[in-house]
C-alpha cells in the first residue's frame, strides 16, 4: 500500500514528490524497481515506517523495529559527477546526516563525537545511529541515477543484533517526530547536493576527512585474516580507505578488504 503526496519541506525539489509506503522490504529495492519502469522526477522521496528487509553495506541487513525509526531513499539524476567522482555522493549523504545529528545533539555534550565511520555510517561515539547504502547507475563515464538510502535509528530503545547501535531516544531521553527527521534531513541532503554540483569539491573533501572516525588514531585492522596496526588519515578520489602503517607506508583498502577492530 503506497500514498502519493507532497510533504511540507523547504526544499527546491528534494522530497517535493514522496510516497510513503506503509510497509515495504526494502525502499532501496523499491526505488530500483521504480527506475527501471519509468523516471520519477529528481528528488523523489520513497519512505516507510516499517521495513522488514532493510539492506546496508557488506549485505548487512538493517535492524528497524516498526514505527520507531526513519527509512527512506532518493532518487537523483546527478549527470553532472564524472564517475570516478562517484564517491562524493556518499560524502556528501554522510555529511548531511551528520549535520542533522549536530542539530538535534546542539543541546548536549554529544556533537564532538559524530563521527563518519568509512564509509558512511554515523557514529556517535563508538555506536552506530545512520547507515547509509548508496547505488548508482553509470552511463558514459558519469552517474545517470543515484538511489540514496538512509536509516536513522530515532525511537528505538532495544537493538537485538548488535550492542554497536544507539539512536537519538537512548542519548537524549527524548522522543522525536519521525516525518520532522526525515523532512529535515532532505533538506540539509539537498543543500550539500546543491554544493556538490556547484564544484565545491575541496569543501566537501575536508569536512568529510575531519568527520572520519578514527582520524589520527592508532588502532587495529583485519586484512586478509592478518591483524595489523594502522592509523586513518584520509579517503582517495575513488573512495578507498588511507591507511597509515607502522612502516610508514600509506595503503588504501576497498569495503571488502579491511576490517575495524
Amino acid at each position: 500500500m503506497k500514498s502519493l503526496h507532497k510533504l511540507s519541506m523547504k526544499t527546491l525539489f528534494i522530497g517535493q514528490n514522496s510516497i510513503h509506503l506503509v510497509l515495504v522490504d526494502s525502499t532501496n529495492s523499491y526505488a530500483s524497481e521504480l527506475l527501471r519502469q519509468t523516471k520519477p522526477v529528481e528528488g523523489t522521496l520513497i519512505y516507510t515506517f516499517e521495513q522488514h528487509n532493510g539492506r546496508g553495506q557488506r549485505g548487512n541487513l538493517w535492524e528497524c523495529q516498526p514505527n520507531k525509526n526513519a527509512t527512506f531513499s532518493l532518487i537523483l539524476y546527478p549527470a553532472f559527477l564524472p564517475a570516478e567522482k562517484q564517491f562524493l555522493l556518499t560524502k556528501i549523504t554522510s555529511l548531511a546526516a551528520a549535520d542533522l545529528m549536530a542539530e538535534i545533539l546542539s543541546l548536549s555534550d554529544k556533537t564532538g563525537d559524530i563521527r563518519i565511520k568509512w564509509p558512511n555510517d554515523i557514529y556517535i561515539g563508538n555506536k552506530k545511529i545512520t547507515g547509509i547504502l548508496i547505488e548508482t547507475s553509470l552511463r558514459e563515464n558519469s552517474v545517470q541515477s543515484a538511489i540514496v538510502g538512509i536509516g536513522i535509528n530515532i525511537n528505538q530503545l532495544i537493538f537485538n543484533t548488535t550492542a554497536t547501535a544507539t539512536s537519538l531516544a537512548l542519548l537524549t531521553n527524548k522522543e522525536y517526530d519521525l516525518m520532522q527527521c526525515i523532512e529535515r534531513l532532505c533538506e540539509l541532503l539537498e543543500a550539500r547536493y546543491l554544493q556538490l554540483k556547484a564544484g565545491k569539491f575541496e569543501t566537501i573533501n575536508s569536512e568529510y576527512t575531519q568527520r572520519l572516525y578514527q582520524l589520527n588514531d592508532w588502532k587495529d585492522y583485519v586484512c586478509d585474516k592478518q591483524t595489523f596496526k594502522g592509523k586513518i588519515i584520509g579517503v582517495s578520489a575513488l573512495g578507498r580507505l588511507q591507511i597509515e602503517l607502522e612502516s610508514k607506508e600509506t595503503k588504501e583498502f576497498t569495503l571488502k578488504e579491511i576490517v575495524f577492530l
